[in-house]
């Protein structure tokens, strides 16, 4: 006989976005099971924040937590980038009214920032449970109504809930059970990694900065951690990186590390720490649709937008967040069911399309500092000067405002039901892709 449970919402991972998404639910008292296939805390690439992901902290309750953990500050961005080869800076505060809010973010150790996202969601009611994994999915007339699972004894269960949400990252466990994965052909990148000591940081007010450097085979990222390493990657085309490996993945990584200016400046009295070159494959992808019948995508299982600017942990979050207020109005009204996760879809999505399209333009590094910035302008267009809204659009505060906006608009009934029916979220796919692949070619 199956074991079976029954939830109002299953989390399916227990990264950001799934402890987000799940501690929102439980706030609302709905009952949510979370399932996370490893013991935490557990290893995670993508250490950099923005500063957009301060306010969603600070609703799930878990900033004071964060701040008082010990992580670097950060307050800004250091490049080298564009047509003038000497390092440039642009501070979070910058970002118009929002930037005198929220100046600064945090570098976090993710095993360590991770697990203080999910004991915070333990805390606030969750039924967190670790070394527990997914295999299958509970179908009923086209409907998910929950999962089946294999947990740390290796017994098989069935949890049956109103909603399954995906957030196992870019496992992307519902994308491919549903074929729904569609990648970005011109954003199929390696990412290579290691952690030094020793390395030279920046002083005052740069200290904390992301370093994120143009070289001739891709690009780098320096990013200094509170435990006195510093992780640096090296970021290249899938084309690239085979013509370039020679008889290891780490003398390569030494030798391009080696035709950088900035970086190989700060190197200069490091050594590398961590004895393995961490790999992994930064294809660019969305999904067809980011719900169904039962189900909905957050965070990485979702879309992966390239990690150039950092924004990976506040799409999970904002997503996240979003996603969690609109499912417990579905949850409250199942009738609007399909308008109210429309409206999710429609609004992830263009925020999405609004980064790519952005990470495309900026793959560019001949064009100059003014060029991006009115980019950006042109994308958002919040009344801001173009530097404004460059700054703002890249510390993820437009993100986070515009999700605000949306769940708002909808709630006060200022964008009508008919009107959300209405749009195809396929439409708005094709069309955040096309406009991406335009702004790769137009300067």
């Amino acid at each position: 006989m199956t074991f079976q449970e029954k939830y109002d919402a299953t989390v399916i991972g227990g990264g950001p976005a799934g402890a987000t998404f799940a501690t929102l639910l439980a706030r609302q008292n709905r009952k949510v099971l979370l399932l996370e296939k490893e013991k935490f805390p557990r290893y995670h690439i993508g250490e950099s924040l923005v500063t957009g992901v301060i306010p969603i902290l600070e609703e799930i309750d878990v900033l004071d937590k964060v701040q008082a953990h010990g992580f670097i500050k950060k307050h800004g961005v250091t490049l080298v980038w564009g047509k003038h080869p000497e390092p440039w800076n642009f501070a979070f505060s910058e970002s118009g009214p929002a930037g005198r809010e929220y100046g600064h973010t945090y570098q976090v150790v993710r095993s360590e920032f991770d697990n203080l996202l999910l004991r915070n969601a333990e805390s606030k009611g969750v039924d967190v449970r670790e070394e527990h994994q997914v295999v299958n999915v509970l179908l009923e007339h086209n409907r998910c109504v929950g999962v089946k699972y294999r947990n740390s004894k290796g017994e098989e269960r069935e949890a049956y809930s109103n909603y399954t949400i995906d957030a196992s990252g870019q496992g992307a466990f519902l994308g491919h059970y549903f074929n729904l994965l569609e990648y970005d052909s011109e954003l199929k990148n390696v990412a290579t990694w290691a952690y030094f000591k020793d390395v030279e940081q920046y002083e005052g007010q740069l200290a904390g900065n992301i370093l994120t450097e143009h070289i001739p085979d891709g690009w780098i990222w320096v990013i200094p951690l509170h435990n006195g390493l510093t992780s640096i990657g090296w970021v290249t085309s899938s084309e690239k990186y085979k013509q370039l490996l020679d008889s290891s993945i780490d003398s390569t990584y030494e030798r391009v590390l080696n035709s950088s200016v900035e970086t190989r400046r700060r190197l200069y009295k490091a050594e590398r720490y961590s004895k393995k070159v961490y790999t992994t494959r930064d294809w660019s992808y969305q999904c067809k649709k980011f719900y169904g019948s039962g189900f909905l995508l957050t965070g990485d299982a979702a879309g992966f937008v390239d990690p150039l600017f950092s924004t990976g942990i506040f799409l999970a979050l904002n997503s996240a967040s979003l996603g969690a207020k609109l499912l417990n109005k579905a949850l409250e009204e199942p009738e609007h069911e399909e308008k109210y996760l429309a409206r999710y879809e429609v609004a992830y999505r263009k925020f999405i399309g609004e980064i790519s399209s952005f990470v495309h333009y900026f793959y560019d590094a001949s064009r100059d500092q003014e060029s991006y910035f009115r980019k950006a302008q042109d994308l958002i267009d919040r009344k801001l000067t173009a530097r404004e809204e460059f700054v703002y659009l890249l510390s993820g505060l437009h993100g986070f405002d515009t999700a605000r906006e949306e769940f708002g608009h909808l709630i006060s009934g200022l964008h009508g039901f008919h009107t959300i029916a209405n749009l195809d979220p396929g439409n708005l796919y094709e069309q955040s892709v096309a406009e991406s692949k335009h702004s790769s070619v137009t300067s």
